[in-house]
């Protein structure tokens, strides 16, 4: 299967909530060139929470990549009513407001692979049931539900994207190296400290490249009709500690500096996700989009690093 991504998207208007997030700011970027008109949402400007702020994108947007909520596992433990606000209530808003306008707008919705909980059984795939363990995860959860029924009513044409680890470099330049551990970690080596590795990182993980995310988010929302949920991931499962072993290295190789990685205990209080071994499967945006990753994780850490070098 091939989408015409520039025939589908020139001429309409694409928002894009969260535009000057980690990855909105990529998708913004992927957007420009196919000639949509883009409608870039962001605090302080604009508060998704809010009814309002629905109102007026349905009344224009075409297409809306949700990409904005709360992004932190702590914060929402710390505070989960604000993580609702922040998570949940949009997608209720973005119903009433298309329900209002009597307009149909494509959605795809940035969710997380987290929400599958501690499986017991890999790779995971989207007939494998959601246990959220964290309160950031059901409230994900929660926000895909609230699409999907607005879907199923004929409200929007939504879709979630069930995220595994993205990393790789963002025009969100502050923000790049603050998401993911992967993205964490290659900082720390390019600036020559040594990298801490939980316990004894022989977990497993599936690292997808941003740039293959970003064109998974336009592939999908030129394809409507496709709802539920799909997994973004490489497919792939790698270890943290094998992860880390190639970002040293890359490093090492770029800056002249050897790097060494020392194994730390898990601090006090520590969530099960973070300790989980998470695989998924493709397949369904493989069939439904033709979309499968095009950067693998050596060649991903190696834009990375060098990334983190020049800029």
């Amino acid at each position: 299967m091939t989408i015409d991504l520039a025939r589908h998207y020139a001429g309409k208007a694409v928002a894009v909530t969260g535009s000057h997030g980690y990855l909105g700011a990529a998708l913004i970027e992927a957007i420009r060139p196919l000639a949509a008109s883009v409608i870039p949402v962001n605090r302080p400007d604009a508060n998704v929470s809010t009814a309002e702020c629905w109102s007026q994108l349905v009344a224009t947007a075409d297409v809306i990549f949700h990409l904005a909520g709360n992004t932190s596992v702590s914060a929402a433990r710390r505070d989960p009513d604000g993580s609702f606000a922040a998570t949940v209530q949009p997608l209720i808003h973005l119903a009433e407001a298309a329900r209002s306008a009597h307009r149909c707008p494509r959605v795809v919705f940035a969710s997380t692979a987290t929400v599958y909980g501690l499986t017991p059984t890999l790779p995971v795939d989207e007939a494998t049931p959601a246990h959220p363990v964290t309160t950031y995860d059901r409230h994900k959860l929660d926000a895909e539900h609230h699409l999907a029924v607005a879907t199923a009513h004929g409200m929007i044409d939504g879709v979630a994207l069930r995220l595994a680890n993205v990393y790789g470099p963002s025009p969100a330049v502050s923000r790049a190296t603050e998401r993911g551990v992967l993205n964490q970690a290659a900082a720390r080596a390019v600036s020559g400290a040594d990298l801490s590795l939980f316990g004894d990182g022989r977990y497993l993980r599936d690292y997808v490249y941003i740039s293959d995310v970003v064109r998974a988010f336009l592939l999908a929302g030129a394809q409507p009709g496709l709802g539920g949920a799909c997994n973004v991931a490489s497919g792939t499962g790698t270890t943290v500690r094998d992860a880390f072993h190639l970002v040293a290295a890359r490093s090492a190789n770029a800056t002249g500096r050897a790097i060494h990685i020392r194994e730390t205990p898990w601090p006090d209080g520590t969530d099960p996700i973070e300790c989980r071994q998470f695989t998924a499967t493709i397949d369904r945006i493989a069939a439904s989009c033709g979309w499968r990753p095009r950067v693998s994780l050596a060649d991903g850490i190696d834009h990375l690093v060098a990334h983190l070098v020049n800029q």
